[in-house]
């Protein structure tokens, strides 16, 4: 579960799946996008550094594309800039089209190797299932909303059971009913979502900046 099999040696690129001309939501915004942005991944997969040999106080982002940091260059993913407004190394784990199965597995990995002193969780969309050991989207013809929450509680509260500190995020509008799950899961925190990357779908540097903030806010990491 801590490697990306299909992006271990893949060539670095200028685009990644929607943010392309062909599939991004907006092609005058892509185009007219001041930034640079390079997909680069390492030796596990994920578009990170390498790791360190010592994983004693890291802090393991774990999430889908919008921690990835698709359409973002990769010093303005969440995880990048967490890591410095806490000087403290932050691994991306973030995996395009990740459902929340493959999350908590991922998760409980993480627990049983590692030891970790603290995972960030950003919960994906809901319709979102692993089936045999792949991720899948599914659509509200094949699963209902009382389903999709089902397997989210599942997997948030197996996650949540486990002897670590978890700090819970979602990415922007993981959900229909949303005030139902806030009111349930007062502990998971909605992203809000205030600017665009280049494909016009994923969130920009000021959302990654406001997730960080609320992050250090409710964590503690800078007190």
């Amino acid at each position: 579960m801590l490697k990306i099999d299909n992006r271990i040696g893949f060539e670095e690129r200028s685009t990644m799946g929607m943010d392309s001309q062909e599939l991004c939501v907006d092609l005058a915004h892509f185009r007219s996008y001041p930034k640079k942005v390079n997909y680069r991944y390492n030796s596990r997969g994920f578009r990170d550094h390498e790791w360190p040999e010592d994983l004693s106080d890291v802090i393991w982002c774990v999430g889908d594309s919008f921690t990835v940091g698709i359409g973002q260059p990769f010093e303005e993913t969440w995880p990048q800039v967490l890591q410095k407004k806490t000087n403290k190394r932050c691994l991306n784990l973030g995996e395009d089209g990740c459902s929340n199965d493959t999350m908590s597995l991922r998760i409980q990995e993480i627990n049983k190797l590692y030891n970790p002193k603290l995972i960030v969780v950003m919960w994906s969309y809901f319709n979102r299932r692993r089936v045999n050991g792949v991720n899948v989207q599914y659509d509200e013809r094949e699963f209902s909303d009382e389903q999709d929450l089902r397997n989210f509680v599942s997997n948030y509260e197996t996650v949540n059971s486990l002897p670590i500190n978890v700090y819970n995020l979602t990415i922007p509008t993981p959900f229909n009913d949303e005030d139902a799950v806030k009111k349930a899961y007062p502990d998971l925190n909605f992203v809000k979502h205030l600017d665009y990357a280049r494909d016009y779908f994923h969130f920009d540097v000021k959302t990654s900046n406001g997730i960080c903030d609320l992050i250090l806010k409710k964590t503690g990491l800078l007190s």
